[in-house]
């Protein structure tokens, strides 16, 4: 796990980082709380072994309570941008997971109620389940505001912050504004 710290996403721990927090905070509407007591490890960790489908369908990672299990290949270096999108999705699943709590048992409801949410999607939605379930919706908000706000910040992007805390803040203030009026739009996760 000696590679955690390297991509400046994670702490050797897998808890996310102080800027890293604060951006994703900002992005995803997620409480603070929840995103310091998260840890995102590799999916090996996880007794499911999930994700099981293929990244290139939404299987890069899965919450379970309070951690993120994500695949392997986004803690190899290099990949820190790609992860820090797919951690502005999967955070927005932190509340919903929170709901149930952090106990194995716990965790095993929220796998049943996530299961039982997709497949009630999937009978309204058909092939489109996945990204048309009200959860996905939910946490494709963050992943979307970072996109937008990458786009319209060409000069300062926040990636150049992400391992100095204050630095981020300050960005996210100048930003505050901006931020919020992308929260505003948010259209939903739209079909390819």
């Amino acid at each position: 796990m000696a590679n955690f710290a390297a991509m400046r996403l994670l702490e050797a721990d897998g808890r996310l980082t102080g800027g890293v927090r604060l951006l994703l905070g900002a992005v995803s509407g997620v409480p603070d709380g929840l995103l310091k007591a998260v840890r995102v490890l590799p999916k090996e960790l996880n007794w499911l072994r999930f994700p099981w489908y293929a990244a290139a369908r939404g299987g890069g990672a899965f919450v379970m309570g309070d951690r993120i299990f994500a695949h392997r290949r986004f803690f190899e270096p290099g990949a820190y941008r790609a992860f820090l999108f797919l951690l502005a999705h999967e955070v927005g699943h932190l509340p919903h997971a929170a709901r149930f709590g952090a106990s194995s048992t716990a965790k095993a409801r929220f796998v049943c109620w996530a299961a039982g949410h997709y497949l009630r999607s999937a009978l309204a939605h058909g092939r489109n389940a996945h990204r048309l379930a009200r959860i996905e919706q939910e946490a494709e908000r963050g992943r979307w505001i970072l996109a937008e706000l990458t786009r319209l910040t060409p000069a300062e992007p926040p990636f150049n912050l992400l391992s100095d805390e204050h630095a981020m803040q300050a960005w996210l203030k100048r930003h505050e504004h901006t931020i919020a009026e992308l929260h505003r739009r948010y259209p939903g996760w739209s079909l390819p």
